[in-house]
């Protein structure tokens, strides 16, 4: 995905300048304007700009750790009766991260110039535009925060999400990779011996054996070249995926694998429910809440869903109509939709969806780590057993040749 340089106008009429990254310059126009600022100027960086500001993130390189503990720290110290200005200045003298510092310390620069809080985290990079929407509402309200609070609790349940989704993962890509090491290492250097071992007596040797060779001599012949074009495909996808159309089509297949694309999608759709009510529940547009939530997404093929659905929603659909086009929830979560449409408690019936999926999420982990774990165990084993029993069976019949 692209990154666009941009200049734009603050609410209160100050200048800001920065990066993000947007999908083509009207969507970057877009999220902009989504935040409340108005664009000036719009352009890709120049050939000769450093890369590493061109890859440069658009929440400024601040963790979803930091943020939510940064939120957390401010919402406590509100909630105790500690003033905004005082609440910031004490984050930000914290011995905490120096970005978690960098943030209250800038943020408490715009308060002390006279800007709202809301204002000033909708022109600041490190945080999303649903932040400056939640605490725009919380200062309608007079409740600034329960708004970090709510704030925290969504980027906290996205952590845990997270956390669920990589740890149904780590286990058989860890067992996957000691598997492939380990393999690696016998056929490259101790398979080999015991050619030698039985070319020297002169000693035909055992079936599982000629088996181990003959892998050992494809892999000696075929490793090095196997690993440059993985590299070389892995650096391709990673360089291509800035093409917005490629990287919405290797997002929409991501979503159709098998086991790993539901996982995927119920991840994504559990986000688009929970922070959806969350937003609506503060009081924000259904439109404004649906372009939030759109780039808090991070799968291009659900973002692109939400920006059809904002559409819908400003011709007059329904949100549950705009929602089902792109499937973006499943049944279930739909028609507790349409319920709270009926209803009047739109954003009661999103969380609800959201604690669905996210349930939905918590079993579908633990079956799958329950599953691939004991079948891990398995195939490694057998995988290590027979190369164990192949060796120790060529060293048996050495053994006897020789006496």
């Amino acid at each position: 995905m692209p990154v666009f340089q941009y200049r734009a106008l603050r609410p209160s009429g100050g200048e800001i300048a920065g990066e993000l990254t947007a999908d083509s310059e009207r969507d970057a126009v877009q999220r902009l304007q989504a935040i409340g600022n108005y664009p000036i100027e719009i352009s890709l960086p120049e050939a000769g700009s450093p890369p590493a500001r061109r890859v440069a993130p658009i929440w400024g390189g601040i963790s979803a750790r930091d943020r939510g503990l940064f939120t957390r720290q401010l919402a406590t110290l509100l909630g105790a009766g500690v003033v905004l200005d005082r609440a910031l200045a004490l984050i930000a003298a914290s011995p905490g991260t120096k970005r978690r510092a960098g943030l209250a310390a800038e943020l408490l620069a715009a308060i002390n110039r006279g800007e709202s809080l809301s204002a000033a985290c909708r022109a600041h990079p490190a945080l999303p535009a649903h932040y400056a929407m939640m605490i725009a509402a919380g200062e309608a309200k007079g409740d600034i925060a329960g708004a970090l609070g709510r704030l925290a609790e969504i980027i906290e349940r996205g952590r845990e999400t997270s956390r669920a989704l990589f740890g149904a993962l780590i286990y058989p890509a860890s067992v996957l990779v000691v598997a492939i090491l380990s393999v690696s290492f016998l056929l490259s250097f101790v398979v080999p011996q015991f050619a030698a071992l039985l070319d020297s007596f002169h000693r035909e040797p055992p079936l599982t054996m000629r088996v181990l060779l003959t892998l050992s001599t494809w892999f000696q012949v075929g490793a090095l070249p196997a690993a440059l074009i993985l590299l070389m495909l892995v650096l391709y996808v990673i360089w291509r995926r800035r093409d917005p159309e490629f990287r919405a089509g290797l997002d929409r297949r991501l979503l159709t694998l098998p086991g790993l694309g539901r996982m995927l999608g119920r991840s994504e759709a559990e986000r688009l429910a929970f922070l959806l009510g969350n937003l609506i529940a503060a009081g924000v547009s259904v439109p404004d809440a649906l372009t939030a939530t759109g780039a808090a997404m991070s799968n291009t093929a659900y973002r692109s869903g939400l920006a059809a659905a904002q559409r819908a929603v400003e011709r007059g659909d329904r949100l549950s109509a705009a929602l089902a086009v792109g499937t973006l929830l499943p049944e279930l979560a739909l028609e507790l939709v349409r319920l709270g449409e009926e209803t009047g408690d739109l954003a009661t019936m999103l969380l609800k969806a959201g604690d669905i999926l996210r349930r939905d999420i918590e079993v579908a982990t633990t079956e799958l780590i329950g599953l691939v774990t004991p079948i891990s165990i398995v195939l490694l084993g057998l995988l290590i057993g027979f190369v164990a029993y192949a060796l120790l069976g060529t060293v048996m019949e050495v053994y006897d040749f020789a006496t």
